[in-house]
């Protein structure tokens, strides 16, 4: 496999042409577990994060496992964790989860071992991507982001079955407006991803990007479910998604990104002109222009924003909506013009699938975001020896110094009054 940088001026050849856990190195031991991986535990009176964690992975310093394993019940509040909520514990390190019981019938339910079909037409696929969308892409990124490596594991499968009969490259240029059309129609590269996919069946109203997609594109399996949301200035009034708070808001989406999740849901704030949609060519554009007060809002995938948001410095002065807009698949694309697009599709397909058999696929997702939250601001230390506690009754007074206690202190039920 091959990664090919296609600059501006290689462009405008086209286009003349054409006309147009992991990696924290989480082994600990797992002899003598009393509680195990995999299962979900509700957390006891006085417990912290550091003593599951070493009942669990054998090593107390695995407690971030845990806590960002839970973001979403916990978020940043360590205040929420109250006896009696239940965590998520992962399998990290090579531990495994319980085994479940035995199907009934074994025989439909092993992993096919069947080898995969090779065409003796298609000897080689180039892929289409672009930089700047951590953690899904991106070249600095380990792999060169999460679904890129994915899609090189999956067809390295391929490959190693193809036995010298088919290989596959990844290029990368830098400007999505570019990728559909006319680099993809035109059959300049053979698939571009990841690409959200419209409601083409159910929806009634398409912005000209998904209306392209829809007509003129075959979607691959999905490779990632993300949560698409607002990001607003931290001081903004806007507190939900509700018509009466987005009317006459200036929203910010990058050129090329889809932006039919703003009328999806009976929303149609764009088709109804409810809000204004500025494009600029990058989601750190967008987040500059809402620091600056130009914008409103920030349209973005949860982890693609907050992404930016780090690499900017904003951290303190942008939060995102707790309401997600919508939960979007990411695929591959191929044209429907394209002479190959079922054989590419199957190879696709088929080797995600095998992927996700094996495990592989879930190692690789889990390795990016364990590095992914990693390189976000990182939790403080002594989140993870504060102990559950319930909530007080009565409004608590200001904590002394004598009662704020080392990182193992232990708090107190109080008694109800």
């Amino acid at each position: 496999m091959i990664w090919r940088t296609v600059g501006s001026r290689m462009i405008s050849r086209l286009l003349r042409t054409l006309v147009v856990a992991v990696a924290l190195g989480l082994f600990g031991s797992n002899i003598g577990i009393a509680q195990t991986c995999g299962t979900d535990y509700p957390i006891k009176e006085g417990e912290t994060l550091a003593q599951i964690a070493a009942r669990v992975y054998g090593n107390p310093t695995q407690w971030t496992v845990i806590f960002y394993a839970n973001q979403d019940r916990l978020g940043a509040n360590v205040t929420l964790l109250i006896p009696g909520l239940v965590l998520k514990l992962p399998c990290i390190g090579g531990a495994q989860p319980p085994p479940a019981l035995p199907p009934v019938a074994t025989p439909t339910q092993t992993p096919s071992e069947a080898p995969f079909i090779i065409s003796s037409l298609l000897r080689r696929v180039e892929f289409l991507t672009a930089d700047g969308f951590a953690p899904y892409t991106g070249r600095s990124l380990e792999g060169g982001g999460m679904l890129t490596q994915v899609i090189t594991s999956a067809m390295g499968l391929i490959k190693e079955e193809a036995k010298g009969r088919f290989d596959f490259g990844i290029a990368w240029v830098n400007d999505w407006t570019a990728h559909l059309n006319p680099l993809l129609l035109t059959r300049a590269f053979d698939v571009g991803f990841p690409w959200a996919r419209p409601d083409c069946e159910g929806g009634t109203h398409f912005d000209e990007s998904s209306l392209l997609r829809c007509q003129r594109f075959f979607f691959s399996d999905p490779l990632y479910e993300v949560m698409t949301t607002l990001f607003v200035r931290g001081n903004s009034g806007i507190r939900t998604l509700r018509r009466e708070d987005m009317v006459r808001k200036v929203l910010c989406r990058p050129a090329g990104y889809p932006v039919h999740e703003l009328d999806k849901d009976g929303r149609s704030w764009v088709k109804d002109g409810i809000i204004t949609l500025v494009r600029p060519p990058s989601i750190d554009e967008c987040f500059r222009l809402l620091d600056n007060g130009t914008v409103d809002a920030v349209v973005e995938a949860e982890l693609a924003g907050r992404e930016s948001i780090t690499s900017l410095g904003l951290g303190e002065r942008v939060r995102m909506l707790d309401q997600p807009l919508a939960l979007t698949t990411y695929h591959v694309l191929i044209s429907k013009s394209h002479p190959h697009a079922r054989t590419i599709l199957y190879y696709i397909n088929s080797s995600l699938e095998k992927l996700r058999e094996t495990g592989e696929y879930d190692r690789i997702v889990e390795r990016h975001l364990v590095r992914f939250w990693e390189a976000q601001s990182a939790p403080s230390a002594g989140i993870g020896a504060i102990p559950a506690a319930r909530l007080k009754a009565v409004p608590a007074a200001p904590p002394s110094r004598a009662s704020e206690g080392g990182p193992h202190s232990k708090a107190k039920t109080e008694d109800k009054r």
